[in-house]
């Protein structure tokens, strides 16, 4: 994703208007209960981190995004925890973090430890929430966009 062509007011307005605090607050807390969740089985833990050659120091919204995001970890995630999921992490949660680490970042100069390690990653489901966060941004630009058109006369 090529978020220097994406303006930080879009950003913004996206961000203050679509992902609510209590959208971020309620997705960092199940990020934090699922990555704690992992954590209590070492083994299964450490293969996880093992398979998406993880940094020593990573922000916990983006280790969860990069396991989630991966369809094996995802998968072996559901069935050893036994989630009753249907079967993948909703996409659409990862792509509001994603939209929202990328407002840090871009909007407010903060960037989450393991920023770069996300950019660079390659694996399986990255490039579909890519594509899920891009595709929310610009729905939400020409429902602006329609609005306007409504107002002038």
């Amino acid at each position: 994703m090529h978020t220097y062509q994406i303006a930080e007011s879009v950003l913004d307005g996206y961000k203050n208007e679509k992902l609510t605090d209590e959208r971020i607050d309620f997705l960092k807390i199940q990020a934090n209960e699922q990555l704690d969740e992992i954590a209590q089985n070492e083994e299964l833990y450490e293969s996880f981190l093992k398979r998406i050659n993880v940094p020593q120091k990573i922000d916990k919204i983006i280790l969860w995004m990069l396991l989630m995001s991966n369809e094996g970890i995802c998968d072996d995630y559901i069935s050893t925890c036994n989630k009753n999921y249907r079967e993948i992490i909703p996409i659409s949660d990862l792509a509001d973090l994603l939209l929202y680490v990328i407002h840090l970042k871009k909007v407010q100069n903060i960037e989450l430890e393991g920023f770069k390690h996300l950019v660079k990653s390659e694996e399986t489901g990255i490039e579909e929430v890519d594509q899920y966060a891009f595709t929310n941004a610009l729905l939400y630009i020409q429902k602006l966009k329609e609005q306007e058109v409504q107002m002038q006369f």
